[in-house]
């Protein structure tokens, strides 16, 4: 079987708090559907806006409640000695199953200093580490030969989230077959299993779990089209607007987001509204 990691909201209240109830729906929601493993404090759980000490406790209470569970915690730092000290705030944990830790954004680092980066990061503990590769995001893209290089000499560097070529994942798994490549687009999904993924960090796996289940066994293309139409619509604005809109009008959380993300606007949650409705059945 695939793996499956849904890649968790962040509930908020109006006064900007964490809804921790609204999250418990949510998690409760899952869970009962069958899913069992989860990212949390990642780009839909709108981590930049989070406080450092708030994502500690929301991984602490989720830990906590739901042991049954499989958890990567997301590290989103674009400065190395940032990384170590988050991954190092949670050392008393070891329930935490890796941390995700983004490719650094905005300052565009040459391959040297990817590799710098990395290397420091897995040097620095014995938690596992995955590669959180998003190009679009985060203005440069890991290179293949860094990826290996980086995967050859570290076994905590166990991963990566692949948001660029799809090609470079069967180059990586040939050198390092242990390596796991996951999807980070619902809309690929069936062509990164088809180049040799190991699965998904999925967004439309909080509205239907159940189709990426099947699209991860059956490969079925009629399926995956099926999912590549939930995740336009998902992707209408910036993530997780378009998923909190449909989940609060499902009744699990209050329409909510940390600026400078907004709620979708009204022509868009028209759009939604189909969506909404099938789900309420």
């Amino acid at each position: 079987m695939k793996e499956i990691f849904t890649s968790l909201i962040t509930p908020f209240n109006e006064d900007q708090t964490i809804d921790y109830p609204g999250l418990y729906r949510v998690l409760d929601y899952l869970i009962e559907k069958g899913q069992k493993s989860f990212l949390l404090c990642g780009t839909e759980g709108e981590t930049t806006t989070l406080k450092v000490q708030e994502r500690r406790l929301l991984v602490e209470k989720v830990l906590d409640k739901y042991p049954q569970i499989r958890v990567v915690v997301g590290i989103a730092s674009n400065s190395t000695i940032e990384v170590i000290k988050h991954i190092d705030m949670y050392k008393d944990n070891p329930r935490i199953y890796a941390y995700l830790v983004i490719v650094p954004y905005y300052i565009q680092p040459s391959q040297a200093g990817l590799y710098k980066h990395f290397d420091l990061i897995a040097s620095s503990t014995k938690r596992k580490i995955m590669i959180y590769n998003d190009p679009r995001r985060c203005g440069v893209n890991m290179e293949v030969d860094t990826i290996i290089k980086l995967a050859s000499k570290h076994k905590n560097i166990i991963g990566m989230k692949q948001c660029g070529n799809l090609y470079d994942i069967e180059t990586i798994k040939d050198v390092v077959p242990q390596f796991k490549v996951y999807i980070g687009d619902d809309y690929q999904l069936l062509s990164g299993l088809k180049h040799r993924a190991d699965g998904i960090f999925s967004v439309s796996s909080h509205i239907d779990y159940d189709l990426v289940k099947k699209v991860c066994l059956e490969e079925n293309i009629f399926d995956a089209e099926y999912l590549s139409l939930i995740s336009q619509y998902l992707t209408l604005e910036p993530s997780p607007a378009p998923v909190k809109y449909i989940i609060s009008q499902l009744g699990l959380i209050q329409n909510v987001l940390r600026s400078p993300l907004t709620p979708v606007i009204e022509q868009n949650q028209i759009k939604l509204n189909g969506i909404v409705e099938k789900y309420k059945k």
